[in-house]
């Protein structure tokens, strides 16, 4: 950037109010938005964005987004994507590009707790059950007389990164046993871990466990990885499946299999090999299983843009950057 003229980001972006956010927090650089109403919902770019984006040196974007410019910005020195999970941009890099890339991370954990919590907490207690006695004004207290509390409860968190860890911390908050799939198994034990399995230990972790919950990236480690037979080990605890990482882990006609065939009892899902989730597939209809579009947790603009301008004077004085996406590792 020439010093005689005022720093410029580009912003490509869904996330309503992010530009506004991002000008407030860094006054003294231009912040030009992309964003169009007539495409904001369009996957893909209109043709003129490519040509508004010619000399972006530092571009704020969802991957998607950022995924369709990236090789086609030759001045870029940095990409700040605005979700946690890059894969839609990981995917689409053919070699290593000379630019910085960093994802968004370090909120989602408190966020993501909260949901796999609610859930667990909504099915053990009945509470769709509560909603539809309420629609018919019928009062009944026999099947909520007995119910299973969390701190009665084995879950198992496939995930050990800043989000697995805050769902561990939680979890463990509220009393439950606590298995956590790793890499390596640390030589100092987490006081909120209590079992630790490597990949190699995933049958018995699925077997010990009431609850598995997946917040797995899309990585070839990762996709597949409960495919099979191998959810057959939940058998043993009539498990529940809660996948709110990346839907790939398991493909929809094994998650079916395992549903039908009694395997789990019931499954949580909040990502999907197709989103949105077609409307004639079968998961919408289960009764042991409960849907979410995507909304586990979100990118709050404000949020979006504490991290950005944090990253931005990292970035501005030659400080390495948070949350840097390992190209390798696929996150």
């Amino acid at each position: 950037m020439a010093a005689s003229q005022r720093p410029v980001v580009h912003i490509l972006t869904r996330i309503t109010g992010l530009a506004v956010s991002t000008r407030n927090r860094l006054p003294g650089v231009d912040v030009i938005d992309h964003n169009k109403q007539d495409w904001a919902k369009d996957p893909i770019l209109p043709a003129e964005v490519f040509g508004d984006l010619e000399t972006c040196e530092i571009l704020l974007a969802d991957p998607d987004l950022g995924a369709q410019v990236l090789g086609k910005l030759a001045n870029l020195q940095w990409l700040q994507c605005t979700f946690a999970g890059v894969d839609a941009l990981v995917e689409k890099i053919q070699q290593q590009p000379a630019a910085k890339i960093t994802r968004f991370g370090g909120v989602f954990g408190p966020a993501m707790a909260e949901y796999v919590i609610g859930q667990m907490i909504a099915r053990e207690r009945k509470f769709s059950l509560m909603r539809e006695n309420q629609n018919k004004v019928f009062w009944t207290q026999a099947p909520f007389r007995t119910y299973r509390p969390l701190s009665t409860l084995t879950i198992g968190v496939l995930g050990a990164g800043d989000i697995g860890t805050d769902i561990a911390k939680m979890c463990k908050a509220f009393g439950m046993n606590v298995w956590t799939m790793v890499r390596t198994v640390p030589k100092n034990k987490a006081d909120y871990i209590d079992e630790y399995r490597t990949k190699d230990g995933l049958p018995e972790l699925l077997s010990s466990c009431d609850y598995v919950c997946s917040i797995l990236p899309a990585t070839n480690e990762t996709r597949g990885l409960l495919n099979g037979e191998l959810l057959k080990n939940c058998m043993r605890k009539k498990g529940v499946l809660i996948s709110v990482g990346r839907g790939s882990v398991i493909s929809d006609h094994d998650l079916l299999n395992a549903l039908h065939s009694g395997w789990i009892a019931g499954a949580i899902l909040d990502v999907f090999n197709t989103e949105p989730l077609p409307a004639d597939s079968e998961l919408w209809k289960l009764p042991n299983v409960v849907i979410s579009p995507h909304v586990a947790t979100m990118s709050m603009d404000w949020q979006v843009s504490e991290l950005f301008s944090k990253n931005y004077q990292r970035f501005t004085t030659g400080q390495s950057l948070l949350y840097p996406v390992d190209l390798n590792k696929g996150y």
